[in-house]
C-alpha cells in the first residue's frame, strides 16, 4: 500500500478581481509552499473553492501543480469528486494521467435521500476499480450533509485502491472504531485543531486549511508527537485553536484567504457568491494572527 503520511494543505485557488484564476499568483504561492515542511499539496478541495471551478479550470490547475511539483519530492493529491460516478471516473483517470499521486474523492451529495451506504459503497468501489491511482475518501458532512459511518468506511477499506480517508468531522469515536479494525487505513485529520487527537489514535497526518500558512506549526505538532514530546505538541495545538476556527468554521475560505494575505501568500478574493471579510472580521483575524505570531514566524 502506498504511504501518503504527512502534512498537506488543501491549497486555495487565487482569483483576480474579475474572478479569473490568477495563475501567476498560484505559481508564486507554489514556490513558497515547496519551501515549507509539507509532504505535498491537495488541489482542489473545499478550501480551493472546488465547487466553483469548471472542468477545464480544474484540469489547468492540476497541470500547473503537477508540473511544478515534479522532481520536488512532494506528493500531489488531486481533488476528483463529482456528482455522478462516470464523471468522477473521468476526473480520476485524468488526474492519474497528469501524474497525481492519489485522489481525494468527495462523495456525491445532491440526492441525499437516495445516497444510502449501499449507494456510496457502490459508487466508491466503481471509482476505485477504474482508478489508476490510490483513492482517499473525503468525509466533510458540514458541506455535503453526507457523514460516512465507521461500517461504511471499513467496507470501503477492503478495496485495495481505497487507502484512507480525510475526515473533517473530527469525530474521534468513529475514527477510533475504524482504526481499531483497520490500523493500516490511512486517516488524515481534516482540520488543524484535530491533528494531535487524530495522531494519538493512529492517524497518519492531516489535510488542513491551516497548513496553507502555518505549515511549520503543524509540522511541529506532528514531529513532537512522534518524538514523544506530547506536552510540546499539546501547547502548539491549543495555541492554534482559535485561529484555526476563524479560518475554517467561522469565516471559511474568505477568512483563510485573508490570513494568507497577512502571512506573505497571495490569498486574494473569493469567487462569488462568497464575499471578502468586512473590516471587523479582518480585525478579528489580525488579532488572532498577532497572538499566534511566535508560532507563525
Amino acid at each position: 500500500m502506498v504511504n501518503l503520511a504527512g502534512i498537506y494543505p488543501p491549497i486555495t485557488t487565487p482569483f483576480y478581481s474579475d474572478e479569473s484564476i490568477a495563475y501567476e499568483k498560484l505559481e508564486t504561492n507554489l514556490d513558497k509552499w515547496l519551501m515549507q515542511p509539507l509532504d505535498g499539496l491537495v488541489m482542489p478541495g473545499s478550501n480551493s473553492e472546488a465547487i466553483f471551478l469548471s472542468y477545464d479550470e480544474r484540469i489547468q490547475l492540476w497541470e500547473m501543480c503537477t508540473r511544478r511539483l515534479a522532481g520536488s519530492g512532494k506528493r500531489f493529491i488531486a481533488g476528483a469528486g463529482a456528482e455522478s460516478t462516470v464523471e468522477t471516473i473521468k476526473l480520476i483517470q485524468k488526474a492519474g494521467e497528469l501524474g497525481a499521486d492519489a485522489a481525494l474523492v468527495l462523495p456525491p451529495y445532491f440526492y441525499k435521500p437516495s445516497l444510502t451506504p449501499k449507494v456510496l459503497i457502490s459508487h466508491y468501489q466503481a471509482v476505485a476499480d477504474a482508478s489508476p491511482i490510490p483513492v482517499l475518501i473525503y468525509n466533510v458532512p458540514a458541506f455535503t450533509g453526507i457523514d460516512f459511518s465507521s461500517s461504511t468506511l471499513l467496507t470501503l477499506a477492503e478495496h485495495p485502491r481505497i487507502v484512507g480517508v480525510k475526515d473533517s468531522s473530527a469525530n474521534v469515536v468513529k475514527i477510533a472504531s475504524v482504526l481499531a479494525e483497520r490500523p493500516d487505513f490511512q486517516v488524515f485529520a481534516g482540520t488543524g485543531s484535530a491533528l494531535l487527537s487524530f495522531l494519538s489514535l493512529g492517524a497518519v497526518g492531516g489535510i488542513m486549511a491551516l497548513a496553507n500558512f502555518a505549515a511549520t506549526s503543524l509540522r511541529n505538532i506532528y514531529d513532537y508527537f512522534y518524538a514523544g514530546k506530547i506536552e510540546e505538541a499539546r501547547r502548539i495545538q491549543l495555541a492554534l485553536a482559535n485561529l484555526n476556527n476563524a479560518v475554517t468554521a467561522q469565516y471559511g475560505v474568505s477568512g483563510l484567504k485573508y490570513a494568507m494575505d497577512r502571512c506573505g501568500y497571495y490569498g486574494g478574493l473569493p469567487r462569488r457568491p462568497l464575499l471578502p471579510l468586512d473590516e471587523n472580521q479582518r480585525a478579528e483575524i489580525d488579532l488572532l494572527l498577532e497572538k499566534a505570531k511566535a508560532l507563525l514566524d
